[in-house]
């Protein structure tokens, strides 16, 4: 079987958005704009030393024209939405959240005793569904699927050894799960000719593909390049949890001011006009 060949290794950039939320940015970061049908990915904590017992994080903002999986890994993440949804999430879960037509959140964190920790994508809708209906969707529970000896799978979205992940209706049709290898445990990760690929690499190492004793860290995104499947092996000291992303690229235009993203010009002067009237959401 021939696995895709590790691409590019990127590392996150710090953005300072809210006052204690640690923010490492790799897609969306100057130097990774997009990754087509991804726009962002966000790994989330806490400054220790501005967390006083009480959720910090992101006030009511607006969001169109994307779909955003919020994935847990400890703490506790609160959602209130315009549409009235009010609801907290904890590790290991996630939340799905159709921007569509246009929504207003608040999204607040809280840390546990393991801290706080998740990861936040922005998947592109395509034109066609720019303007469908606004939703939210928790799953606070993944299922779990061993794929192999020592590797363990958190399903969210798509398709493993025959379980469907919760999160099912996602426009890009990703395939999108956390996996637990233990040391030295090889995993081969589910891709179709076409997608973009990649891993986020949360703790732990895996090894490098062109030099096998090099460890690519936490934080690390690892694009792939052309072909299928994705083969991972975790380093032989320590185990490793990885994020795996693959989705087919849209081929669209993208408009983009912060979090409203539309197609065209005159889409995002429509939607501006819409945002200062206060008429969507």
């Amino acid at each position: 079987m021939g696995y895709r060949k590790q691409g590019i290794v990127m590392e996150p950039s710090e953005a300072p958005e809210a006052p204690g939320v640690l923010i490492r940015r790799t897609i969306g970061a100057e130097r990774m704009i997009m990754l087509d049908p991804v726009l962002l990915l966000d790994q989330i904590t806490l400054d220790p030393e501005k967390v006083e017992g009480g959720a910090i994080g992101f006030p009511r903002h607006p969001h169109k024209g994307i779909e955003t999986i919020t994935v847990v890994f400890a703490g506790l993440v609160h959602h209130k939405d315009s549409l009235g949804n009010d609801s907290s999430v904890t590790g290991l879960s996630a939340q799905w959240m159709v921007a569509g037509n246009g929504i207003f959140h608040e999204e607040y964190f809280a840390a546990a005793e393991n801290g706080c920790e998740a990861i936040q994508l922005w998947f592109n809708l395509p034109a066609a569904q720019k303007l469908k209906p606004a939703a939210y969707f928790a799953a606070p529970d993944l299922p779990a699927v061993t794929t192999g000896d020592g590797v363990t799978v958190h399903l969210i979205s798509g398709n493993v050894a025959n379980v469907v992940g919760p999160v099912d209706g996602i426009a890009a049709a990703p395939t999108i799960f956390v996996a637990d290898l233990a040391p030295g445990a090889e995993a081969v990760l589910p891709s179709r000719e076409g997608e973009t690929a990649f891993v986020y690499v949360v703790s732990g190492s895996i090894c490098s593909d062109s030099e096998p004793t090099k460890a690519i860290g936490p934080a690390r995104l690892v694009v792939y390049g052309s072909g299928g499947v994705v083969h991972v092996r975790a380093c032989p000291d320590d185990p490793a949890r990885i994020l795996f992303v693959s989705a087919a690229p849209l081929k669209e235009p993208v408009m983009q001011y912060r979090s409203l993203v539309m197609n065209t010009v005159d889409e995002m002067a429509d939607a501006l006009r819409d945002l200062e009237a206060g008429t969507f959401a």
